[in-house]
């Protein structure tokens, strides 16, 4: 029997972005309620946003949840987070670069120190863990990037709506093709298949679900606080204990 709503203290929703045109997204959503097993309310199959209106956080959810009531159910929700697998932010150097015209010229010796392509908390994930997140304004990933941040204004419409930025590359042992760290694989659903935009949007969901119970879920390792000092974003994730290395 599905639990009723109420029942849930947390809602985490993950979504695995792909670029504006593409048919690859992939939403999930999980639920948590103290003393029981995690409920995933539903998983996507790879879909296309519609170009017919302008998406929000209903939209999103639909392939997802494709129950009317449960769909309605997760939105009146008040205790909810929904973890992007794409930046929320661009360098704040890029930001400037843009808006006034100027910005530092010297070449860095290092890819990951151009303050053009990363931020800061590209840095601090380089650093811990050996792992160069995707630049958002050099690489591919600014197609995601754009689309994730021009929707976060209608993605957090409803008052118990939160959004993060995740990275659930690190939530794998062996990179982003990878299976999950084992502490995370009895939580997901078995007919998941590594390496797909369905599994990372439900390891997304993951870290959502933790952010959304402000760390009170029992079932999963606690999420990385955001570090002072990081003024163009944080990337919230679930710290693999055997990578992580002295900064």
């Amino acid at each position: 029997m599905r639990e009723r709503d109420d029942e849930w203290q947390a809602i985490g929703i993950g979504w695995d972005v792909r670029g504006w045109q593409s048919k690859a997204q992939a939403v999930a959503v999980v639920g948590w309620t103290p003393g029981r097993p995690l409920s995933w309310l539903g998983i996507s199959p790879l879909f296309r946003l519609s170009s017919r209106r302008e998406p929000d956080l209903r939209a999103l959810l639909a392939p997802a949840l494709t129950d009317p009531k449960m769909l309605a159910r997760v939105l009146a929700h008040p205790s909810v987070s929904l973890g992007i697998d794409a930046p929320l932010t661009f360098p704040s150097a890029f930001v400037e670069l843009l808006r006034s015209g100027r910005g530092p010229s010297r070449i860095p010796e290092r890819e990951i120190d151009n303050p053009y392509a990363y931020r800061d908390c590209d840095r601090w994930i380089y650093r811990q863990y050996a792992k160069k997140p995707l630049s958002a304004s050099f690489d591919r990933l600014g197609n995601n990037a754009t689309l994730a941040m021009a929707m976060l204004p209608a993605l957090t419409q409803g008052e118990g709506v939160s959004t993060i930025e995740v990275y659930p590359a690190l939530a794998k042992e062996a990179g982003r093709a990878s299976v999950a760290l084992p502490e995370l694989q009895a939580h997901l659903p078995q007919h998941l298949i590594p390496g797909t935009d369905p599994y990372d949007a439900a390891l997304c969901a993951l870290m959502a679900l933790q952010h959304a119970s402000t760390g009170a879920c029992e079932a999963l390792p606690k999420l990385v606080a955001p570090v002072a000092g990081m003024d163009d974003g944080w990337i919230y994730h679930f710290a693999p204990k055997a990578q992580i290395v002295a900064p």
